[in-house]
């Protein structure tokens, strides 16, 4: 097989299955949008918040899994971590089961493998997945305290942080989405799946 012919094998199901990759990430940015709402700007806006979460974790988790069935592995182990996580977290603000306590945890819980979803985003220096992360990291860290300590005051730096978070993730959503539709001649449009921005390859 020549060089050529191998450099147009697609990879994945790319070739086939369309880039969810700015979807996924604008419904993380708008469930992210909506604990700023509610926490900060409207606080009768929790049961908006409560299934922003919802719509946000089904969209990031439909995402990981087109964008795993593309190979396009580094966007779809972040989506899928993130967006299961957000459905476990709704599904604790609406069960009997879920405790202020356990909703805590289940906030702290998140941070480890965040830390670990950042490093290839370090060994690249992409700026706007590290700051994204920086502002999730402390998200979790701080809305766990909130919940398990039952302190309220911390509820507006909650929002806060989540508003902060949710920007770079836009602008990485709005530069999925320009890549995306973007022309592209039919060896580009197989050869790889997309960065989530500017080198962050599967």
């Amino acid at each position: 097989m020549s060089a050529q012919t191998a450099q147009r094998q697609p990879v994945g199901l790319a070739h086939i299955i369309g880039d969810p990759g700015g979807a996924a990430l604008f419904t993380f940015g708008l469930a992210l949008s909506w604990v700023f709402v509610a926490e900060v700007l409207d606080h009768d806006a929790k049961g908006a918040l409560v299934f922003g979460l919802l719509v946000g974790g089904i969209g990031q988790t439909l995402g990981g899994i087109i964008a795993i069935l593309r190979r396009d592995n580094y966007l779809g182990n972040l989506l899928l971590t993130y967006g299961l996580w957000l459905i476990g977290f709704h599904v604790l603000s609406v069960s009997e089961l879920g405790s202020t306590s356990a909703r805590g945890w289940w906030s702290f819980a998140l941070v480890i493998p965040s830390l670990f979803l950042v490093i290839p985003a370090i060994k690249i220096k992409n700026v706007a997945i590290i700051s994204a992360f920086v502002f999730l990291i402390a998200l979790e860290v701080v809305l766990g305290l909130s919940l398990v300590t039952e302190n309220a005051s911390l509820n507006p730096i909650v929002g806060w942080l989540a508003f902060l978070s949710a920007l770079p993730i836009y602008y990485l959503a709005y530069e999925r989405l320009m890549h995306a539709v973007e022309p592209a001649s039919e060896t580009e449009a197989v050869a790889a799946p997309q960065p989530i921005a500017q080198g962050v390859l599967a």
